[in-house]
């Protein structure tokens, strides 16, 4: 047994007793020492590691060193303090996404963002939530849609509605005397080029009228580009005049007209901020703005007594002009398809607000079939708010917000019926497009929409909840390429030429980004321009005289003529300019892809059209110097990378930025060697280019668009229509027929 009272300690030796109390305070003041030296020991296990590297790894997060919530509580306050130390500046909090969202701040944002380099269009919000932006003209404007192909786009444009914003067509208000307007212009257009801005077919503004103008100056004038018009229905000696301008050449165009009207009493306004155009493409156009636009009843129209358009509708003049349009459109309800509409009409209206009859759902419209019940537009109906600038200013001013029109619609008595009793009334334009005439009649007919700016929005979205599908920039180039037309930017415009060379720079920069083992080797294909209309060099070839400028041949009746003798076996070549492009479509005889930057090639004998002619293959001549160059790069690079190890003193020239510079111009310039002759490159001599190709849904074949040069007409006696075209990386030729395109 062991004695319980003596217990032996064999640390201390003897025995040990407990003491039957202690003191509390000399107990407590002893062991904080103790705590202490813990704590501190603890902590300096860490040694130099800042607080949120003393976490085990499966509590740190990526945001921990600039954001001190995203740390345990207890290692805040340690981490700003070893921030402050460091010197690095507190960070300012972000406001909350509930402050970011608020309509206020939110409108403080898009109007800080809009007013940079790149302008907004009204729909640009609806836009960036769904498509592709591009940065172009000085717009940021939709490329294409996110989730769909062109394929649907081209079903929307046959059989449904493609909506398109081509708000980037600015419009430019003319004003002064008809005759000195007309007189003016004229000295900006050609003769050959059609009907003129004084034609009869469009004084009365119920027309609108599509014109080429060229800069002031000589014989040899440079086209700028295509205008669409319109003149204010008057009779007075002074009148209005709007022009519809595309944004790629929209200064051009400016500065030219301020120039001809120079020392006139001519005034130039500038409306790119109080109108916006929609285009409405397809059988369904018509249904979808019947459903859409709710016209006002002016027996029972309500609006603001001081309102400028109050004055307008109570003059009893332009009261029989507004029952005229609406009896007018009321009848158009039962139009099959638009290209039956007198082409080119212009039809101004009066409508509601469309919010106040926005279905709940988005719906499709139907087509309703009937029979015209008018042979001929009536007189009586081109009157128009629109061109009064106090109406235009007070529709964009005076909206009715989206807020009240919420507010309105709680307030019913039966969910989901229409709003009555509001004083929104829209001033609008409806412009007929015929679309083709000859083949695919009818294909690419529509609407277009000319609205105050301020009311884009609600019509668009009106629009879209009645089926319309929505189309960007590439659905326009893709539907001029169905309909069989040139595209719009042509090669003899500064516009033109700015397009092409950022499109061909962008594919260098894709072709050079690819890596050598990679990239086709057009040299072995005898390919000496893969990514450009090299125009000057291939007029160069074909004409001797050529003295470096050219245009593109827009004569319809010396279209029509080369047209005919292409098609005709016994038709006489006709007269024709110098130096000049052609406008052509080339549709494959049988099957195979037509790509972009194809050569067109005429056939040396009848053979070449019914075997299956193959260019010869061609030794690359630069492959050994480019091997030798890469040696020699890569040998300085070592020497270079020698010195610095030797001497780390020694200094350098930039990092040899200019050593890399000099080695990537030499390399890439034998990639793709500059051309020194186009129409001679290749075994068949090469006439022309396609600009746009590929598979036609139209055709349901493979076509393209493109230009020839004018002086190889005589050339194609012997073949006519048939031509020989060849992909860039492809030595396989294919049989093509040509046509002229007259637009």
């Amino acid at each position: 047994m062991i004695d319980e009272e003596a217990q032996y300690d064999a640390l201390l030796g003897g025995s040990e007793e407990l003491p039957s109390n202690i003191s509390l305070s000399k107990f407590v003041a002893c062991r904080s020492q103790e705590i202490q030296m813990m704590k501190n020991s603890l902590l300096s296990q860490s040694g130099s590691k800042l607080a949120f590297q003393t976490l085990p790894k499966h509590m740190r997060r990526r945001a921990m060193s600039h954001n001190v919530k995203r740390l345990p509580r207890r290692l805040r306050q340690i981490h700003l303090n070893q921030m402050k130390k460091s010197g690095m500046p507190n960070q300012q909090k972000r406001p909350s996404r509930k402050y970011r969202r608020k309509p206020r701040n939110l409108l403080e944002e898009y109007t800080k963002r809009a007013n940079k380099k790149y302008k907004w269009l009204q729909t640009h919000i609806w836009h960036a939530k769904r498509f592709h932006m591009v940065e172009k003209w000085g717009y940021k404007l939709p490329y294409h849609a996110c989730d769909k192909a062109f394929r649907a786009c081209y079903r929307a444009m046959t059989q449904h509605c493609l909506l398109q914003d081509i708000s980037y067509y600015s419009c430019l208000e003319i004003h002064g005397d008809k005759i000195e307007i007309i007189e003016k212009i004229k000295l900006l257009c050609k003769p050959d080029g059609g009907l003129s801005i004084g034609a009869k077919a469009f004084a009365e503004g119920n027309r609108e009228g599509e014109i080429t103008l060229f800069e002031i100056g000589g014989s040899s004038q440079k086209a700028i580009g295509k205008v669409t018009f319109q003149w204010q229905p008057s009779t007075d000696e002074k009148c209005k005049l709007w022009l519809w301008v595309h944004a790629a050449y929209y200064c051009t165009t400016k500065n030219t007209l301020v120039e001809c009207f120079k020392n006139t009493e001519i005034e130039i306004h500038e409306l790119r901020l109080e109108l916006s155009r929609f285009r409405l493409t397809g059988p369904l156009s018509n249904p979808v703005l019947q459903d859409a636009l709710a016209l006002i009843d002016i027996f029972d129209i309500k609006l603001v007594p001081e309102s400028p358009l109050k004055k307008y509708v109570d003059s009893p003049e332009n009261k029989a002009v507004i029952i005229n349009q609406c009896e007018f459109w009321k009848k158009l309800d039962s139009v099959s398809s638009l290209h039956e509409i007198s082409p080119h009409l212009v039809l101004p209206l009066i409508v509601k607000d469309p919010r106040l009859n926005l279905p709940k759902k988005r719906m499709k419209s139907v087509l309703t079939f009937g029979k015209l019940e008018f042979d001929d537009i009536p007189v009586n109906i081109s009157g128009n708010p629109l061109w009064d600038k106090n109406i235009r200013k007070y529709s964009n001013e005076n909206k009715v917000s989206d807020s009240k029109i919420v507010d309105l619609q709680s307030g019913l008595l039966v969910p989901g019926s229409d709003l009555k009793g509001t004083v929104a009334h829209i001033p609008i334009i409806l412009i007929q497009r015929p679309g083709n005439k000859l083949h695919n009649v009818g294909l690419g007919s529509g609407w277009d929409v000319i609205l105050p700016t301020a009311w884009a929005k609600p019509f668009w979205i009106a629009f879209v909840m009645r089926g319309a599908r929505v189309g960007g920039l590439r659905e326009s180039n893709s539907m001029l390429y169905e309909m069989g037309k040139s595209q719009l930017l042509h090669p003899d415009t500064e516009a033109g030429v700015d397009e092409e060379l950022r499109h061909s720079n962008q594919n260098k920069v894709t072709f050079f980004k690819k890596p050598p083992n990679k990239r086709i080797n057009y040299s072995r294909f005898k390919i000496a321009s893969p990514f450009a209309c090299n125009w000057k060099l291939l007029c160069k070839d074909w004409s001797s005289s050529f003295t470096g400028e050219f245009s593109v041949i827009r004569d319809k009746r010396l279209l029509h003529s080369i047209n005919s003798f292409l098609d005709s076996k016994t038709q006489p070549l006709p007269e024709y300019p110098k130096s000049c492009l052609i406008p052509v479509k080339v549709e494959c005889e049988k099957r195979g892809s037509l790509a972009e930057y194809a050569i067109i090639c005429v056939p040396k004998c009848q053979s070449d059209l019914t075997k299956g002619l193959v260019e010869p293959n061609c030794e690359d001549i630069n492959k050994e110097k480019r091997k030798e160059l890469r040696r020699a790069h890569h040998s300085l690079l070592k020497k270079l990378r020698k010195k610095r190890k030797l001497n780390p003193e020694l200094t350098l020239p930039d990092d040899h930025s200019e050593i890399l510079r000099s080695y990537t111009e030499k390399m890439r310039a034998l990639w793709l060697p500059d051309a020194t002759t186009i129409r001679y490159s290749c075994s068949r001599e090469v006439v022309g280019f396609v600009s746009k190709g590929g598979f036609s849904f139209s055709i349901g074949k493979s076509a393209g668009t493109g230009y020839i040069i004018s002086d190889s007409l005589p050339e194609l006696i012997n073949f006519r229509n048939r031509v020989l075209l060849r992909n860039t990386n492809s030595r396989q030729y294919k049989t093509a027929t040509l046509r002229v395109i007259v637009e």
